[in-house]
């Protein structure tokens, strides 16, 4: 057997995963939020992949979402990460602050963008707007199995 795949089969499961986080910006109004995959290795978010915002409200009245695959950013032992990138075929830019929180349950942070948005808004800046999101669970529900009442 190879040693690569010796090595592969003795790490334990949770020692690499991934896992999708999802919440909303400024409170969620018309359904403004963000989401994205963490890597997360020895309990530890390490990298932030395919940050995606939808319906963020760029004034003075348009909105802005992005459903992309490349926006990633190093996660810092602080727990802490960052980036800035240029949304491909646009004319606007997206900033993005986080932190992980609670062993990586949840994470917070803020999103500006700023350029010429479709519908007209031109040399646009929303500002910073906070967001929020939590881990989800592989079928959707909260991450501890947690369970709602009828």
């Amino acid at each position: 057997m190879p040693l690569a795949l010796v090595i592969a089969l003795a790490l334990p499961g949770s020692a690499l995963a991934s896992a999708f986080f999802k919440g909303p910006v400024n409170g969620g109004a018309n359904n403004t939020g963000v989401e994205f995959r963490a890597k997360i290795k020895h309990d530890h978010a390490r990298k932030v992949l395919e940050f995606r915002w939808f319906n963020v409200p760029v004034p003075p009245n348009c909105a802005d979402s992005f459903e992309g695959l490349k926006f990633e950013m190093q996660v810092n032992d602080r727990r802490k990460f960052h980036g800035k990138y240029s949304v491909p075929n646009t004319n606007h830019v997206a900033t993005v602050h986080g932190k992980f929180k609670h062993h990586n349950e949840k994470a917070s942070g803020t999103i500006e963008l700023k350029g010429s948005f479709a519908g007209g808004c031109s040399n646009a800046d929303t500002g910073s707007l906070r967001w929020t999101a939590r881990r989800q669970a592989a079928d959707g529900l909260s991450p501890r199995g947690a369970c709602s009442s009828a």
